[in-house]
């Protein structure tokens, strides 16, 4: 194959010269540079304008990668920028910066340069004698137009312009500076030197791009799989392509109260690759891999439904205790699964309370297993292989079955485990505001005993976002005080203004006949002889926890583990003879197969299948 593209060292001059528009693609990612990238620019561009006379040689940008259009714009030649947009549009911005520090010198300064500015650089010539701007970003577009109208009209930026920041940053460093600095500083900044990569063929153009970002790992892991989508997804109509922006605008809609934004695509991948990947750097090449260039239509519309669920349980103030708790665990790994049941359930393959049951029992587990001080490698692998198994379950019958096994399965992280004992033990269970270590746990403390609390309270709901956590001895840091035996929940109200100062039998009856939690009023049980019985409240306490809220239950569905079994058997004969009939059948039955099939006249076809497949 010909190389078609031409490789060349270019200045700012000569790019932005040209009688030509360069178009941002759809598919490209926002604009990212911040603060530290302009003053990066800024510092380059000053050193080598005040070293000129030393300095033979001017500022690099980097390379910018270019599709050439084999149509024109109006007369002019027309580029996509495939890479290079940040660099583009940085130093658009601060031709605009120039552009007004001119025109509020004069308008007759030497050779009307703001003018000149403007129609080299700003703007290119129609054939229609129409100015129509360099720079065609569909995201930006009326941010640019809105910035040069008010340069020209001398009025202020609007803040809420996306591209303020920017253009300011630099309007601000170029203020009360005079014609000969404003000179030298253009010179210099046209003269930067860019690698200017053109291609006028589509394949190699993003194969350049592929090569520039993906095998050195510059961008983020869903910023090169949104460039593979867009490259590629069918039918390569504007209209269908419209839709699949659309999605994606919405896909990081969903996910950017996220630190890394790579999280969704990583459990995602665990979904709907049965493949893991090698890494987090991997996810998008694994996901190249194994999904087929026609499935990446599909593949971006479960992305989609995939983003609203993730959405869903990062909810710190989530009405799903499990997730509450996960997010107070700060646990990412149980995510993959969460999702994949949530979606179960939004496409009503589930109920609701299948799902509440699931997550329930995830949650209790999790309480065990931590309780246990285990670390999270055990259960990775685990989790996302039945993350997988989950999120392609077409039926509730098949679901429960596969849940089940899975409960079973991590039972044997914790049956052998003392954890009662190690609860006790345990510094994650202990709070204190005079120990900066024990103040980390305050979200989980209090979540465990607003479930213990939660116990009593069948005909009086807590208002949990009004309660704190008040130590019953004085709070002094001591592992004694901090422990949650020596901790109850109060109103805000009678945490401050009531029990403040008071020692524990004071607040003993206090909390007996002002606070509305049933648990606070049964305190006075553990009071004789004016001491509070510290040991029969952490025992009583402990049993609550493992006893009555945290109670962890494999057969949660009423499946033993001989049903499981017979269950994974037949699906293996059945898969061995790929009957499409008989393994739905199974799915919708789940270990009652055999009955139903028995039992029932109109599976009289079927039955005679399925027994001349088993009884060979």
């Amino acid at each position: 194959m010909n190389m078609t593209f031409t490789t060349e060292n270019r200045t700012i001059n000569s790019i932005f010269q040209r009688a030509a528009v360069y178009t941002v693609p759809r598919y490209q990612r926002d604009y990212v540079w911040k603060e530290v990238n302009w003053k990066e620019l800024w510092i380059d561009l000053q050193f080598t304008l005040q070293n000129s006379e030393e300095i033979p040689w001017s500022h690099f940008l980097g390379t910018i990668v270019l599709n050439q259009s084999k149509l024109s714009v109006d007369g002019l030649e027309k580029y996509e920028i495939i890479d290079g947009q940040q660099r583009m549009m940085t130093i658009y911005m601060l031709l605009i910066a120039i552009y007004k520090s001119y025109k509020k010198l004069s308008e007759d300064t030497p050779g009307n340069r703001s003018k000149y500015i403007y129609e080299s650089f700003l703007t290119s010539l129609t054939k229609e004698a129409k100015r129509k701007l360099i720079i065609d970003n569909e995201i930006y577009n009326d941010d640019i137009k809105s910035i040069i109208d008010a340069v020209q009209r001398g009025e202020k930026i609007e803040r809420n312009n996306k591209l303020s920041p920017v253009f300011i940053y630099f309007d601000n460093n170029l203020k009360d500076k005079d014609v000969d600095y404003l000179e030298k500083f253009l010179e210099k900044l046209l003269s930067v030197n860019i690698v200017e990569i053109i291609s006028g063929e589509d394949e190699e153009i993003y194969n350049i791009f592929e090569v520039l970002n993906a095998r050195g790992q510059k961008l983020k892991q869903i910023e090169l799989l949104k460039n593979h989508i867009m490259k590629y997804v069918q039918p390569r109509e504007s209209e269908f392509i419209d839709q699949a922006k659309k999605k994606w605008r919405n896909i990081q809609a969903n996910v950017e109260t996220l630190h890394d934004p790579d999280e969704l695509i990583q459990h995602f991948a665990k979904c709907y690759i049965e493949k893991n990947a090698e890494n987090s750097n991997s996810i998008y090449r694994l996901i190249k891999e194994k999904v087929r260039i026609e499935e990446l239509s599909a593949f971006l519309e479960r992305l989609e439904e995939f983003s609203e669920v993730y959405n869903t349980v990062i909810q710190k103030n989530s009405k799903y205790e499990a997730i509450r708790y996960f997010n107070i665990k700060r646990n990412q790994q149980i995510r993959s699964l969460l999702c994949a049941i949530f979606v179960l359930q939004k496409k009503e393959i589930i109920s609701e309370q299948t799902k509440e049951n699931a997550l329930k029992q995830l949650m209790n587990f999790f309480f065990v297993f931590n309780t246990t001080q285990q670390t999270s490698n055990r259960t990775d692998k685990i989790i996302s292989s039945i993350s997988y198994k989950v999120y392609n379950c077409s039926r509730e019958k098949e679901f429960k079955m596969i849940f089940s096994e899975f409960m079973y399965e991590i039972e044997n992280f914790i049956s052998q485990r003392d954890y009662k004992n190690m609860f006790e033990s345990n510094q994650s269970f202990k709070y204190s505001n005079k120990d900066s270590t024990l103040k980390r746990n305050r979200n989980l403390v209090k979540f465990i005993l607003e479930q213990v609390c939660a116990l009593k309270q069948s005909d009086t709901k807590m208002d949990i976002n009004n309660l704190t956590i008040e130590h019953l001895l004085s709070d002094d840091g001591s592992p004694e005080h901090s422990s949650i035996w020596n901790l109850t929940l109060t109103s805000e109200e009678i945490n401050s203004e009531e029990l403040k100062n008071k020692n524990i039998i004071e607040k003993v009856n206090i909390l007996k006949e002002k606070s509305t939690i049933k648990e606070n009023q049964s305190l006075e049980v553990y009071l004789g002889n004016e001491t509070f019985n510290f040991d029969k409240r952490k025992e009583d306490l402990i049993e609550m926890i493992f006893e009555k809220v945290f109670v962890f239950n494999p057969s949660v569905f009423r499946i033993t583990k001989d049903e499981i079994q017979r269950y994974k058997d037949i699906e293996s004969i059945i898969k061995s003879t790929e009957d499409y009939e008989l393994m739905q059948l199974l799915k919708e039955e789940g270990y009652h197969f055999e009955r139903k099939i028995n039992n029932d006249p109109k599976m009289s076809e079927l039955k005679i299948r399925w027994e001349s497949i088993c009884c060979n």
